[in-house]
């Protein structure tokens, strides 16, 4: 019972920081930056947001103990089959697929849609900027 305690905290960690590091990055006075739902597998976690009219997803991955911003998008990180071409293990990509889709469950439909609007795939670099090699428009290989 004890281990199942630590595991639901540890998971609560990882929200947290996800959403810290979000909020860090892009949160701004005149755009507020809303962050729900976040699931985690492992060292790999997908965080819906909205911001404005705005909406997608962030695929964040933890390097070294902290947790990084890889890539925005919109439905396409809702698919597992993206997240294979991401490079997550099938499993994996099943399951965090699976959690997302429930997660979602609790969001309204304009909200979905908000989030479904995001066109095209942003890698993000440390600074919360595009990288030079910014595949925005072209879909995830």
């Amino acid at each position: 019972m004890l281990g199942a305690k630590v595991a639901v905290a540890a998971a609560g960690d990882d929200e947290a920081a996800v959403k810290h590091l979000l909020m860090q990055t892009f949160d701004r006075p005149d755009s507020p930056l809303a962050v729900e739902p976040i699931v985690v597998d492992g060292d790999v976690a997908i965080a819906d947001w909205a911001q404005g009219e705005q909406g997608g997803r962030a695929l964040l991955r933890r390097k070294d103990g902290k947790w990084e911003i890889s890539l925005c998008a919109g439905d396409a990180l809702k698919q597992s089959a993206s997240l294979e071409k991401l490079g997550l293990a099938r499993h994996r990509a099943e399951a965090l697929a699976a959690s997302l889709a429930t997660a979602e469950r609790r969001l309204s439909p304009a909200l979905l849609e908000r989030m479904s609007r995001f066109d095209g795939v942003v890698a993000v670099d440390a600074a919360g900027g595009h990288t030079p090699l910014d595949p925005h428009h072209r879909p995830i290989p």
